[in-house]
């Protein structure tokens, strides 16, 4: 049997035939019939792992500066205050190898400047009620900086 044969007696039929049917069975909107087709991540974590390997393959060895380099970047570290607002390029890195590692840029509120422990440590957003304050907190050795620039305060 041919679908045509099957559905012979509803094939032809109009939707306006039956306002019955309209009571009993509403048309959906178009905004719940969007929400059917939205995308949603059927692999968790997918994006992530992928986002961390693409990283991996961004991996670089450890940038040494010149003597000229470094005296800028002391120049501007020395303008450095507690609450300033800053954006800072470093060199973060992996775990496995100490010269190897990722650049990466930070921005945010400098929280302390210790020059002892030679550490700058940025509160990268604020804080919620529901949060610890250390989790906001990226820590950075001097070693590891690269660029350090004033950054405009957020709102």
């Amino acid at each position: 049997m041919s679908a045509e044969e099957k559905y012979k007696d509803i094939i032809d039929k109009s939707w306006d035939d039956n306002p019955e049917f309209f009571r009993k069975h509403p048309r959906m909107t178009l905004e719940d019939r969007a929400k059917i087709f939205a995308p949603f991540a059927a692999l968790r974590g997918h994006s992530s792992r992928l986002q961390e390997e693409v990283s991996k393959l961004k991996r670089t060895s450890r940038p040494e500066l010149s003597e000229e380099e470094l005296e800028i970047l002391s120049d501007k570290m020395m303008q450095v205050q507690k609450g300033m607002h800053v954006s800072i390029t470093c060199f973060m890195p992996d775990n496995a190898e100490e010269n190897l590692g990722y650049y990466i840029e930070v921005s945010g509120e400098v929280d302390a400047l210790d020059p002892v422990r030679r550490v700058l440590r940025i509160r990268t957003r604020e804080a919620d009620a529901t949060d610890s304050k250390e989790k906001n907190i990226q820590t950075i050795s001097f070693h590891n900086l690269l660029d350090i620039n004033q950054a405009a305060a957020h709102e």
